[in-house]
């Protein structure tokens, strides 16, 4: 269990069946999926944590999920799967050796379906490859799918990871896709609610980046909406700082005084 998705009612975890083999290497290095096994969900309803309903799936090797909702008596969550088992196991192991296709985007975007009525649990997949760290706007309406916010690679890469960001409304068939190059890392992005504004995709997507080439990292922001038009602010120091690993945004309380008052980006560079 690596993380779960929720919808507006009910708390939904799935548990990857796997070995644990002692010896040598990292943690992760240690594990060996048992693909031949079925996957567990358990679905927790929020005002009743104490109870919970179980489903079995078809093997996946999942760690992180996009949107869930629930329309027609089904649970629809979205997650990345990662096909290569080996792969999923120790994905930067690569990179740690100075591999180029380190994790060059093997994960698909796949729907899992929870029948509330009939107790049945299925896989769709949604045409969406090469991404990882979905993540999307939590103003979104929890009885349709959310546009999905993601990682992925763009054209030629020289980093041992991904060298864009994109947005998937598979709902309507539509991607878009801005690259920063060759040489630059992406890292996941943030989802940031423009002020004010109940809109849902209304804001802006702020990623950090690495630029190997230059030696130099930056951060970017883009108009969540408006993707594949690049950034509309953006910054680069002169120097390289270390890799972040997930994160979220939130809002400053208006009330407590900003200890580290920043001054807003307004142009490009």
């Amino acid at each position: 269990l690596h993380s779960f998705a929720q919808t507006d009612r009910h708390l939904v975890f799935t548990l990857i069946p796997f070995r644990y083999r002692e010896g040598e290497g990292a943690f992760f290095e240690r594990l060996r999926f048992q693909a031949d096994q079925s996957l567990h969900i358990a679905v927790v309803p929020k005002d009743a944590p104490d109870t919970a309903r179980w489903f079995e799936a078809d093997f996946a090797a999942i760690y992180h999920f996009g949107d869930a909702h629930e329309r027609n008596g089904e649970i629809i969550m979205r997650a990345v799967q990662h096909l290569d088992i080996e792969e999923a196991r120790s994905p930067m192991r690569a990179a740690m050796s100075g591999g180029v296709d380190a994790h060059a985007g093997q994960g698909r975007l796949r729907e899992l379906r929870l029948g509330l009525h009939d107790g049945r649990a299925r896989w769709r997949d949604t045409g969406v490859a090469g991404i990882e760290f979905p993540l999307f706007d939590p103003r979104s309406r929890g009885d349709r799918p959310a546009t999905i916010f993601a990682p992925t690679n763009e054209g030629a890469h020289a980093a041992p990871y991904f060298n864009a960001v994109a947005a998937f409304d598979v709902q309507r068939g539509r991607r878009q896709v801005h690259g920063y190059g060759e040489s630059v890392l992406a890292e996941e992005h943030v989802f940031v609610p423009r002020p004010g504004s109940t809109r849902t995709g209304d804001g802006w997507l702020v990623g950090t980046l690495l630029d190997s080439a230059r030696g130099r990292s930056g951060i970017a922001v883009l108009d969540a909406e408006h993707v594949d038009a690049g950034p509309v602010a953006q910054a680069w120091l002169p120097h390289t700082l270390p890799l972040g690993f997930h994160g979220h945004f939130a809002a400053a309380n208006p009330r407590s005084p900003n200890p580290f008052p920043v001054q807003p980006v307004t142009g490009q560079s």
